[in-house]
């Protein structure tokens, strides 16, 4: 029933958004098993896989540290719908599961968890814009 109602809202938010809405897997299973092992290694988080629907986008990203490397979510958000920018909203705690048959599915479940739990829109956004310049100290005459 649940998976259901999932694949219905995912159809609703794809239609609603259009050409606003994609998912991109960049990395195969395989390959995150090699990251995850340790048989590659980077310094930098390395994008597995986002899905994009508006203002909101969910991204599946391998992050190494000292002693291994973990797989994670990452909420991303736009300041305003016409914004080419993403912001860092929030790294979330749901276990990624890159192993699933349908990973755009399972990625669009706890990106509309979270869109929900945190308060946010696939069409519009909740907080002041980021203007660039403002906020910058003055300089003196």
């Amino acid at each position: 029933m649940v998976e259901v109602r999932v694949l219905n809202k995912q159809r609703k938010v794809k239609k609603e958004l259009k050409d606003r809405y994609y998912f991109r897997q960049m990395l195969t299973a395989n390959m995150v098993q090699m990251f995850l092992a340790g048989l590659e290694e980077s310094s930098i988080p390395v994008v597995a896989a986002s899905l994009t629907a508006g203002v909101v986008r969910l991204e599946a990203v391998i992050y190494w540290d000292k002693e291994r490397n973990n797989l994670g979510y990452d909420l991303m958000v736009k300041d305003s719908p016409e914004s080419k920018a993403w912001i860092c909203y929030e790294s979330l705690p749901d276990e990624v599961r890159f192993n699933v048959w349908n990973l755009e599915r399972e990625m669009f479940q706890v990106l509309d968890r979270a869109v929900e739990q945190y308060g946010l829109s696939y069409t519009g956004c909740s907080f002041p814009s980021l203007v660039p310049g403002e906020g910058k100290p003055k300089e003196p005459p």
